[in-house]
């Protein structure tokens, strides 16, 4: 595989592991997402279900917004051919098979709406199409006599179209005050979703003022009826066919009276509720099959909180445990990440002390696999997405690749063509010049088939890092501007096109 100095290649090689029945192989369908070109003039793409080796191909930079606050950084999401980056004021795509392809879907269009906070951008299907889903909290200040609200606002866009499919706003408390912190506003959580129907669940809580008469809640909606339930009390964990399990308690405090429930998404109504006994019980990632908790409660026979993992049937409710490898006050609790397939990882979300890491069966609902840096001889990397068997995660040294179902490593190689492929420095080619039409590389990798249009090459620092969204179509992550590009771009979006 050849490539110019500015094109360097990241090597993500996997010999086993994943589903490896497809994964060395272009897939037609890319996963139920079509390869078809958003138009007829449009180049086509291989897929690669899931991607393993990957190619830098695009540089997407993001503007500074100075009327944005420092808190609100950019999201990136990767929905079957489009790469997307998302502040609190909406959504820009960008069709990586066609890159003079780009379209914005703002959050909200009513002057009188603040947004306070946004979700994660994950891909579902709708009908058939590619679609962003993407949750909103913003305070509606009122106009005439209505009083200010609270709402949450859920949004599913076909990305092919760039256009709203959907759309569902959820008024969830009154707020009692103005500014960009109003009381009552409420604050997003667990986000969970069914990528086969694009239903939705999202954790909210309130700030300052209670939400729905409780502290906690769950907003369910459904883009077909485009209708939505509030189900105080409950914090979602999993979602699937319109039923969720969900969190109940007081989450806190002493009193260990957390349960695991199962919720109709449509009525809110609970069908099975299994006490647990743990005075916290939060939602860690769910699956297809099981929704996963992680609880503590504390043991006046040990002096300090013990920790418990847990996970629930979405169909019969029945609960397995397990036990975490940290203690509650090393882990200092977890985040995980779902392969939208089979398996569930996750790492302590300790900032020091060990760190763990350790992955669960979606088939059985049963932690397959874990390992900490107490017991030596592997490193806990930093994971920064999971696509259809593979983890996808970073290092200090390199980007690695790990079998989600197992844990093991999987083959990495070194970047394509050796160091005179990548410019050592982080600088663009010697001649100065970015790519242009003239710069083709051999493999078809040139800039006029995904190097060109809305984005720059010449942006790309030349260390290729860990994808944070992956689809058949490739993966983005984001990168740090340079530092003469500080102040005038918030990051630049590398796109990485997939080549085995």
């Amino acid at each position: 595989m050849a490539t110019t100095a500015v094109t360097a290649a990241l090597i993500l090689v996997a010999g086993c592991g994943g589903n490896d029945k497809k994964a060395d192989s272009p897939s037609g369908d890319g996963n139920g997402q079509s390869s078809a070109s958003p138009s007829p003039t449009a180049p086509s793409l291989k897929t690669f279900d899931p991607p393993k080796t990957f190619m830098v191909d695009n540089a997407f930079p993001v503007p500074a917004d100075k009327t944005l606050d420092t808190y609100d950084t950019a999201r990136k999401g990767m929905v079957g051919h489009v790469a997307l980056i998302g502040h609190r004021a909406g959504i820009t795509g960008h069709d990586v098979a066609d890159p003079s392809k780009t379209w914005m879907i703002k959050s909200t269009e009513t002057a009188t709406t603040s947004v306070e906070d946004m979700s994660q951008i994950v891909a579902v299907k709708v009908d058939g199409k590619d679609v962003a889903l993407v949750a909103y909290s913003q305070v509606d200040k009122g106009n005439g006599t209505k009083k200010p609200q609270g709402v949450v606002v859920f949004q599913w866009i076909d990305v092919s179209a760039g256009q709203k499919l959907a759309e569902v706003a959820t008024p969830v408390s009154t707020v009692e005050g103005t500014g960009t912190y109003a009381a009552g506003s409420p604050g997003l959580g667990s986000f969970q979703y069914d990528p086969e129907t694009g239903q939705v669940a999202i954790g909210v809580s309130a700030r300052g003022l209670l939400l729905a008469k409780t502290q906690n809640a769950t907003v369910y909606a459904d883009p077909k009826t485009k209708k939505s339930t509030v189900v105080p009390g409950v914090i979602p964990g999993a979602l699937r066919n319109g039923v969720f399990a969900g969190s109940a308690g007081t989450n806190g405090g002493t009193t260990p009276d957390s349960s695991i429930v199962i919720v109709d998404g449509a009525s809110g109504k609970t069908t099975k509720k299994t006490p647990v006994g743990q005075s916290s019980l939060g939602p860690l990632s769910g699956g297809i099959k099981h929704g996963y908790f992680y609880g503590s409660v504390y043991s006046t026979a040990k002096g300090t909180d013990v920790s418990t993992l847990y996970s629930v049937d979405l169909a019969t409710g029945a609960v397995v445990k397990t036990v975490p490898g940290l203690s509650a006050r090393d882990s200092g609790g977890y985040g995980c990440t779902w392969d939208q397939a089979s398996a569930i990882v996750c790492t302590a979300s300790a900032a020091s002390g060990p760190k763990e890491i350790f992955g669960f069966d979606d088939d059985t609902g049963k932690k397959a696999w874990g390992y900490t840096t107490l017991s030596g001889g592997r490193i806990v990397p930093n994971v920064t997405a999971a696509f259809h068997g593979i983890l996808y995660a970073q290092t200090e040294a390199q980007p690695v690749l790990m079998d989600a179902k197992t844990g093991a490593d999987l083959p990495s190689g070194t970047p394509s063509g050796g160091p005179s492929s990548t410019p050592s420095d982080g600088s663009t080619p010697t001649d100065g010049a970015t790519p242009s039409s003239g710069d083709t590389p051999s493999d078809s990798g040139s800039p006029s088939e995904g190097g060109n249009g809305k984005g720059d090459l010449g942006l790309f620092n030349g260390k290729s890092e860990s994808p944070e969204a992956v689809s058949p179509y490739g993966g983005i992550y984001g990168q740090l501007p340079s530092n003469s590009s500080y102040g005038e771009y918030e990051l630049i979006a590398i796109y990485l096109k997939p080549t085995a």
